[in-house]
C-alpha cells in the first residue's frame, strides 16, 4: 500500500485541488466526496439496485474499485498520518472488531453502546 500512496503522491502533484488550495479541510472534502462518489458508482456498476440488478462487465467493476483506492490513498495523505501509524491503528481496530465478532456469537452485545447514549 505505501507503493500506492507514494504513486498517488505523484498524481496528487498533478491535481489542483489536493495542493493549491491552502485550506487542508477543502482539499479533504473533495477527496472525501469524491470517495463517495466513487462508492456509488462502484455499487451502480455491481448491479445493487432491485430494478436494475444487472451489473456492468467485471472490468468496469474493478475501474470503479481502483477509483475508490485513488481517493482513500488522497485521503490517506491529506490527513498527514504516516502509513506505519494508519496500519497500526487499523491493527488495533481489528482487534476490536475481531473482539465484537466473538461475543456476537455468544449473543453478547454488551460492546454495542447504540442505546446506552453513545454511538
Amino acid at each position: 500500500m505505501k507503493e500506492l500512496l507514494d504513486k498517488q503522491k505523484e498524481l496528487m502533484s498533478h491535481i489542483p485541488h489536493g495542493h493549491i488550495i491552502k485550506d487542508g479541510h477543502q482539499a479533504t472534502v473533495v477527496a472525501a466526496c469524491g470517495l463517495i462518489e466513487e462508492v456509488m458508482e462502484y455499487l451502480n456498476a455491481i448491479g445493487f439496485k432491485s430494478w436494475r440488478p444487472n451489473p456492468l462487465s467485471r472490468e468496469a467493476q474493478l475501474e470503479e474499485l481502483t477509483d475508490i483506492h485513488f481517493f482513500l490513498a488522497e485521503l490517506d495523505i491529506l490527513s498527514g498520518f504516516t502509513w506505519e501509524q494508519i496500519t497500526q491503528e487499523y491493527d488495533r481496530k481489528w482487534e476490536v472488531n475481531m473482539e465484537r465478532y466473538r461475543k456476537a456469537k455468544e449473543d453478547d452485545y454488551s460492546w454495542d453502546k447504540r442505546d446506552k447514549g453513545g454511538l
